[in-house]
């Protein structure tokens, strides 16, 4: 090298990319759910009949009807105590008033576990309600509140439960307060399973 030739610089020492972060996958997001978390609480459909007594807001007296519906529950079973969420789609028939279909009830049902029986209180609403009687009615966010009890059964669940309801029509008929007796069958469903974690899409391009 001559002597007035400047050094040569050094070669740039390139740091090892770092490594990606790992996130944590959406299944494990659930392992902190003390309540309704659907890997390991209780899971169940629903069948529910019905009598309902069906009183307009502006009439004294109440008329009779019956009821339908068909749902899925989860229940999380901690020691002596049960809380769960129930959903679930209703035919309702009042022949002198209309044949109603209430979509996507919505309720929140606790209580304590007595062995076999489970007396449980509950608290919901009604997404949406049709009407078709006098005219065509519709409504939404008919709030319910109701009290059971339930008989646990190998692979299966009966109950009886009382209900009370506020019919909110917001457009044709008037709206009105509902009573009822519902009888539930519950059969147990399969236990959802967690699905299998999967490598990094780099690891799988490998050979």
């Amino acid at each position: 090298m001559a002597p007035d030739q400047p050094p040569e610089p050094p070669i740039p020492v390139q740091a090892a990319p770092a490594k990606a972060e790992r996130r944590p996958s959406r299944v494990a997001s659930f392992d902190s759910w003390v309540v309704l978390n659907p890997y390991t609480a209780r899971h169940a459909h629903s069948l529910t009949l019905g009598v309902v007594g069906f009183r307009p807001l502006p009439a004294a007296a109440e008329t009779p009807g019956y009821s339908l519906s068909f749902g899925e529950t989860v229940t999380t079973l901690r020691g002596f105590f049960a809380a769960g969420v129930m959903q679930e789609n209703e035919l309702r028939f009042v022949p002198k008033d209309a044949l109603s279909l209430a979509l996507s009830r919505y309720q929140w049902e606790a209580g304590p576990r007595l062995g076999p029986l489970e007396p449980m209180a509950r608290v919901g609403f009604t997404l949406l309600h049709l009407d078709v009687g006098h005219g065509v009615s519709f409504g939404i966010f008919s709030p319910r509140v109701g009290l059971g009890l339930w008989l646990r059964l190998p692979h299966v669940r009966l109950g009886v439960s009382a209900f009370t309801e506020y019919f909110w029509r917001l457009a044709g008929d008037d709206s009105a307060f509902v009573h009822g007796l519902t009888f539930e069958f519950q059969p147990e469903a399969s236990p959802l399973l967690r699905p299998a974690v999967t490598s990094s899409p780099a690891s799988r391009d490998r050979p």
